[in-house]
């Protein structure tokens, strides 16, 4: 197959893990990834990728590593440094000698030094399985630094020991004193490298300052090699490429920044960039571990030579050790530097320390490197050490999917932001104030109750992102419910001719328009179920319904239609209360309060004829002549309270920071032609009576 077939098969893949981690919010979407990976692994895409450790490393792990340096928190990381230290030097070493001498005990038939290769590649604990292990999790601060700091250093132990072994495995020679020396001498010639790198870029970019030459892709294209080019260089060197893509990372994010115009828009674009860059790169570390898995388990799974029973306690007993051993490493540090007392009373933060000690494809990457041959004679336990090595790094992600929840204090509960509250009914309360001008036209009133009903959206967004991940599963179930009733019994309105085509299409844009924002982040199978799959079902049993929806053409809703969608409204918000009602031993009472109250306020302004009125005048540019006076406001409010210390000035630019995002969007944004505003059909109506 292609190399073009493949990257597009990949792409799908990685799309398809995303959509299938939002439905599935509780499994964590690495393991999705595996999955997906393991599934291609047995097809012909997946027998066409042919797995090359070294491009893996250089094309994937570094740059990762190097936004993982530029991203880190340095000054935390400095302060548990000593036990990072020893668990990326130490800890990789004490793993080394560990299994490999267990693994060579209990097979001899593989050589030792093979054996303590194999220890080696499980030395170091991958950063980018713990963090998405841990992002959903309550973890101790002091832990994910040491597990962040960890993750950015071990790799280039664990590669260099690695290569040791290899070493005495083809030349029959190990010293311990050299390789210990080799180990400190690539450590620090890649810490160079990264410094020599950074210094090199600073003098391109003073260069390119001085000629007036500034760009922001140019400089951004910059960055982007960074990474490359110091594992590049550190290779030529015989020093870690690792180190020295993580100490440029590092080194990149500590150097000054001007405040300009210049240097805000390179951060905006570098960000977002990265952040995609990022995503995918972690999906492929993950989609590939899948593949390699399927490559390496079934020859030696479906070979007679090997009791598939021996090999399934060889795992087990192999990854209780891993772990055993990091344990009782991470436990000798505590008691040498903290006793035994304090010790004792931190069980929990050394099984943290211990289960979230995962690997990762880095570990496979490493034992890929192991050569097929040995003095010219074939190697044939190659294929049972990378089968050892893929289920046993598989094992402890399944083991740290399982316990670190356990092990934490919950989900992580989004901090609250009481302060962006008042704002913002601060600005409604402005704004209902500006309602008592007796010149407002009809239409100016609609507008201000449209800009309204866009802070109180605005407020629910931020009530809602205060609430851990399985309330806010809940508060999504609950509006995917209400979104499903309100479309059917639009529909069977529609079915029954009780409204045209015309005030049909109004309702459907409404509920499309409700729909979306709840589907920014799918939570649940069961919102997927009542959003997704239910309308492709009545795409297919209704197409002239969804035809009808979709069509286009310039159309006017006069006050007619708004009676005969404010009965409907009606009729199918009194269903959504019968619901709710007989989900109060579903879901908690309070969400299901908020629900009631918020629909009955709904039927009010429909009542009042504007609900329908204040989604039709968003259409028109008078809304966003008076949204951007509600950003005004806003912005003048964020100063108030920066003046008076009720926020801080970080706080504060935050804020600012989301209204100039809010407004720039807002300018950018084309009115939609399809409806035009109901009083000029009254107008027009009136005219043609007279």
């Amino acid at each position: 197959m292609g190399l073009i077939e493949i990257i597009i098969i990949v792409a799908i893949a990685i799309t398809l893990s995303n959509v299938l981690a939002k439905v599935f919010p509780s499994f964590p979407i690495f393991m999705i990834q595996i999955i997906i990976g393991i599934i291609i692994g047995f097809t012909e895409v997946g027998s066409s990728i042919h797995f090359e450790p070294e491009v893996f490393l250089v094309m994937i792990i570094a740059p990762l590593l190097f936004r993982e340096g530029e991203t880190a928190d340095i000054a935390s990381i400095l302060k548990h440094f000593g036990l990072i230290l020893l668990l990326a030097f130490g800890g990789v070493i004490f793993t080394l000698f560990g299994l490999g001498f267990v693994l060579h005990k209990i097979l001899p038939i593989i050589p030792l030094a093979a054996c303590l290769a194999f220890g080696a590649s499980l030395g170091p604990t991958d950063a980018v399985a713990v963090n998405s292990l841990a992002k959903r999790l309550n973890i101790p601060e002091s832990v994910m630094h040491v597990l962040e700091g960890e993750g950015l250093i071990n790799d280039a132990t664990g590669v260099t020991a690695f290569q040791f072994a290899v070493a005495a495995l083809l030349t029959g020679r190990f010293s311990a004193m050299d390789a210990s020396i080799s180990l400190l001498e690539s450590s620090i010639v890649g810490v160079l490298v990264g410094l020599v790198i950074i210094w090199v870029k600073n003098e391109i970019i003073k260069i390119i300052e001085r000629i007036s030459a500034q760009d922001v892709s140019a400089y951004l294209l910059i960055e982007l090699i960074l990474p490359f080019t110091a594992y590049f260089i550190a290779e030529l060197f015989h020093a870690s490429g690792i180190i020295a893509a993580v100490v440029t990372g590092v080194l990149q994010a500590t150097g000054f920044r001007r405040v300009n115009l210049f240097e805000a828009q390179l951060s905006n674009v570098t960000e977002s960039t990265w952040d995609t860059i990022s995503f995918m790169l972690n999906a492929l570390v993950f989609i590939f571990l899948g593949i390699e898995l399927s490559q390496v388990f079934s020859p030696v799974w479906n070979s007679q030579s090997y009791s598939n029973l021996h090999l399934l306690g060889i795992v087990l007993l192999l990854t209780a050790l891993l772990f055993v051993l990091r344990f009782l490493f991470v436990s000798g540090f505590y008691v040498v530097t903290q006793g035994w007392q304090t010790t004792r009373s931190q069980l929990r933060e050394r099984l943290l320390l211990t289960f979230g000690g995962v690997k990762g494809t880095v570990s496979i990457a490493t034992i890929f490197i192991l050569p097929t041959t040995i003095h010219g004679l074939a190697f044939p336990e190659r294929s049972l050490l990378l089968f050892i090595t893929a289920c046993v790094t598989f094992l402890t992600l399944i083991i740290g999917m399982i316990l670190l929840p356990i092990l934490s204090e919950g989900e992580v509960i989004p901090p609250t932001d009481p302060k962006l509250m008042l704002i913002l009914r601060e600005v409604i309360s402005e704004l209902y104030a500006d309602l008592d001008d007796k010149k407002l036209s009809e239409k100016e009133r609609f507008a201000l109750l449209a800009v309204i009903a866009n802070y109180q959206g605005r407020i629910q967004q931020v009530f809602n992102n205060s609430m851990p991940e399985s309330a806010q599963q809940e508060f999504q179930e609950i509006q995917a419910l209400i979104i499903s009733v309100e479309r059917d019994g639009l529909d069977e309105s529609f079915r029954r001719h009780q409204i045209d085509a015309s005030a049909y299409r109004l309702y459907s844009r409404f509920i499309s328009n409700v729909s979306e924002s709840v589907t920014k982040q799918m939570l649940s199978l069961l919102s997927f179920w009542l959003i997704f799959v239910r309308r492709i079902i009545r795409i297919i049993l209704h197409p002239k319904m969804f035809w009808q929806r979709k069509k286009k053409q310039k159309e006017i809703v006069d006050n007619r239609d708004i009676s005969s969608l404010r009965k409907i409204f009606i009729r199918n918000s009194e269903v959504i209360l019968d619901s709710l009602e007989n989900l109060r031993d579903v879901y908690d009472e309070d969400l299901i309060d908020f629900f009631v109250d918020e629909r009955k306020n709904l039927m009010n302004q429909v009542s009042g004829h504007g609900l329908f009125g204040t989604y039709l005048i968003q259409q028109d540019p008078l809304y966003v002549k008076e949204l951007i006076r509600g950003f005004y406001l806003e912005r003048k409010l964020i100063d108030q309270y920066e003046a008076n210390s009720e926020i801080t000035n970080f706080t504060a630019n935050n804020y600012r920071h989301q209204v100039n995002q809010l407004e720039s969007y807002t300018m950018r944004q084309s009115s939609d032609p399809s409806f035009s505003f109901v009083l000029k059909r009254q107008k027009k109506r009136t005219k043609e009576t007279e």
